[in-house]
């Protein structure tokens, strides 16, 4: 068996949200906005937590990084992004990333608004389902939505990228769960539900023998310093 790769992905789910501190707390509260509601930012907890992602990815090179088009993952994404070597690749937003039950219409924070914060974003794109297809599957069957749009994702990575690549990714907790399915190219009757604390990282490695191996999944090591109980829990 050969040990050369295709490619590598490592996955992670977002810094702690607003909307995490929220649902910890079982508020209900009353938004302002729409963006509030569906598209919370970063703690200052998860912004250090990203960083300390970045810190520990610093040290491999990766040839594309992706997020979710919310800001709480492309804010992710940009910590790893800061660490990486000089000249790292521009971070890409596929809306197809966004979190479990985001509506079809609402497709994050402005691009013009993202890129003036962060200027390295190169841009949005779109990979899927149209408004109506996006609807019908999320009223009839969530799951086959979800796992469906995953699916688009993973063969999109994985068409693109054949020559030992390694990308990094910044989703969401509830959709990593499908993404890791698809990229395992296990189906949702297998009923493996892949947890991500914040910032939990995932990663999945495909040789050129045509086998693939889940490294580890939910791995927060570098969170130890921060959150000893969180990273080790007996």
């Amino acid at each position: 068996m050969s040990d050369e790769f295709l490619l590598q992905i490592y996955i992670a789910r977002h810094g702690e949200s607003w909307g995490n501190v929220r649902f910890a707390k079982g508020e209900e509260p009353v938004y302002k906005t729409r963006a509030e509601k569906l598209d919370p930012e970063l703690t200052p907890l998860g912004v250090e937590q990203a960083a300390l992602l970045g810190k520990r990815l610093g040290g491999l090179s990766f040839d594309a990084i992706f997020a979710s088009s919310l800001i709480r993952a492309v804010s992710t994404a940009h910590e790893v992004w800061a660490r990486q070597p000089q000249g790292a690749p521009q971070i890409e937003v596929l809306r197809d990333l966004v979190e479990n039950g985001t509506p079809w219409d609402y497709a994050g924070y402005p691009p013009e608004v993202i890129k003036e914060r962060y200027p390295h974003v190169k841009g949005v794109e779109f990979l899927g389902l149209d408004e109506d297809e996006w609807a019908r599957f999320e009223l009839e069957d969530p799951q086959a939505s979800r796992l469906e749009r995953a699916r688009l994702c993973i063969n999109y990575f994985r068409d693109r990228f054949q020559k030992g690549e390694n990308i990094f990714i910044a989703a969401h907790g509830g959709f990593n769960t499908y993404l890791t399915r698809a990229a395992l190219g296990l189906t949702n009757e297998n009923g493996f539900n892949f947890c991500q604390e914040n910032t939990g990282l995932t990663k999945i490695k495909y040789f050129t023998d045509g086998r693939l191996r889940l490294s580890y999944s939910n791995d927060t090591s570098h969170l130890y310093e921060l959150m000893p109980g969180i990273t080790y829990t007996l």
